[in-house]
């Protein structure tokens, strides 16, 4: 049982050790997320190509670039918008952070190949595939034993678990982040490790270091992300003690993510002449006209919205609510509750934000463990009422995600739709849940996502 302290539980110091109970929750999430046993063929790939092959391209070969596959580009039928010829070289138009938090997944597997005398870049090209979805999995289940960690801090054994479970098997961490390696997933391992390190009993000077270097991992993975690294260093600063050690915390911040920064910074201007990478050519799809219903289809619509696809987040943004409200009660959940807005804000002005080709709301998944920090601090505050709708929440937010792991693309809605997607998340005579289900249940074929 948690014990009590001016009106608010604390966590008990029974029950089972927090290391060995998150190492559960991840084992739990991984054989969730690799369930399916669905991967992406080549063909049928887009976003993720380059992520899933520039680790074998830093191991194998020591270089950021794509060029050791250029001739299995050629042979699989060449390569689309995801990769561009620039100053010679063939380079990701996306981040390279999300290969770099891959690459705990890519070397023993490139070392198993190397030995066996697979280590040539056509039999990397070919095992790219699979390896994806292991590291997309191990980097989304290892996200949610983090943010069970820091619930740990702020709640009892139990209801952390079943917080950290609803994180793992109720939001798009499931049927998204853990199913390809898109920014999201790697977006929201770095924050939430810079959670659990801003969390820290003490917020020592070491912290303050891994927590600046996890959120500038964050920004290396979706330049916009930045916004983020910005956050954790104004609560370093807004927090409490006195201001010689807030600056100390916040210089071990600074200088623990800035190189990271900096590199990125200079290896997108070297290719792309701009910070933000490829990135900035999709500048001109941000347009202000036509923001306010975005922002509702991103929160309500009945395919795309965050609240009919994961509703328990309903209580994470009551929580960041209350931290805006009365932001020195809780400066870190105050400023990132900031932050994910603006970030809202930023996807909300964006032409495409149903997020092409994906299931529910796709952009939305790196707020995560913003919304979760914010569950945590909110849940002790509910009603058994409010416990029990929760609970419905969490029910339907789980089916869904399971929907999307499992149904899906089987009715083939985004193709179907692709003239109208924006109209088309509206549409409530096209559910694509439902739909997916139905075709499934036929037994369309499902091979891949696309």
């Amino acid at each position: 049982m948690a014990r009590m302290k001016a009106g608010r539980p604390v966590p008990s110091r029974r029950g089972s050790p927090p290391g060995r109970a998150a190492f559960a929750v991840f084992l739990v999430c991984l054989a969730c997320y690799l369930a399916n046993g669905r991967t992406v063929p080549f063909a049928r790939g887009g976003d993720t190509i380059p992520t899933r092959l520039l680790p074998f391209s830093m191991i194998a070969f020591g270089t950021l670039t794509l060029d050791p596959f250029r001739q299995d580009f050629a042979a699989a039928g060449g390569y689309r918008w995801y990769v561009q010829e620039r100053r010679g070289h063939l380079v990701s138009f996306y981040p390279i952070g999300p290969a770099l938090l891959a690459l705990p997944v890519y070397v023993p597997a490139y070392l198993g190949l190397a030995v066996t005398g697979r280590g040539g870049h056509a039999a990397l090209f070919g095992a790219s595939e699979e390896l994806e979805k292991l590291a997309a999995c191990g980097l989304a289940a290892l996200a949610v034993s983090l943010s069970y960690l820091t619930a740990r801090r702020r709640l009892p054994a139990a209801a952390a678990a079943w917080a950290a479970l609803g994180l793992g098997l109720g939001t798009s961490l499931w049927a998204t982040a853990s199913q390809m390696l898109w920014q999201h997933g790697p977006v929201a391992l770095s924050l939430a490790a810079g959670i659990f390190f801003l969390t820290a009993s003490g917020e020592t000077r070491r912290s303050a270091a891994l927590a600046g270097f996890a959120l500038a991992l964050a920004a290396l993975s979706r330049p916009t992300a930045g916004v983020f690294w910005l956050a954790g260093l104004a609560s370093l600063l807004a927090g409490s003690g006195p201001w010689s050690l807030r600056w100390r915390r916040a210089a071990a911040f600074v200088a623990a993510g800035a190189p990271i920064l900096a590199a990125a910074a200079a290896y997108n201007l070297f290719y792309y002449g701009s910070l933000l990478g490829g990135y900035s050519l999709a500048l001109g799809r941000f347009q202000p006209a036509g923001f306010a219903g975005r922002a509702a289809g991103l929160l309500v619509s009945p395919n795309r919205g965050l609240l009919i696809f994961t509703p328990v987040a309903a209580v994470g943004i009551a929580g960041i609510a209350r931290a805006l409200r009365r932001p020195r009660r809780d400066p870190l959940l105050s400023v990132l509750g900031l932050a994910a807005l603006i970030y809202f804000l930023a996807i909300a002005s964006y032409k495409d934000w149903t997020g092409g080709w994906s299931f529910g709301p796709r952009y939305l998944t790196d707020l995560l463990p913003i919304l979760f920090l914010g569950a945590i601090g909110e849940l002790p505050r509910l009603s058994r009422a409010s416990r029990a709708v929760l609970a419905v929440a969490l029910a339907w937010s789980v089916l869904v995600q399971m929907n999307g792991a499992f149904c899906y693309p089987a009715s083939r809605w985004d193709p179907r739709m692709s003239e109208h997607t924006e109209q088309a998340a509206w549409e409530w005579h096209h559910f694509e849940m439902w739909e997916d289900f139905q075709a499934w249940q036929r037994g369309s074929a499902i091979t891949s996502p696309f």
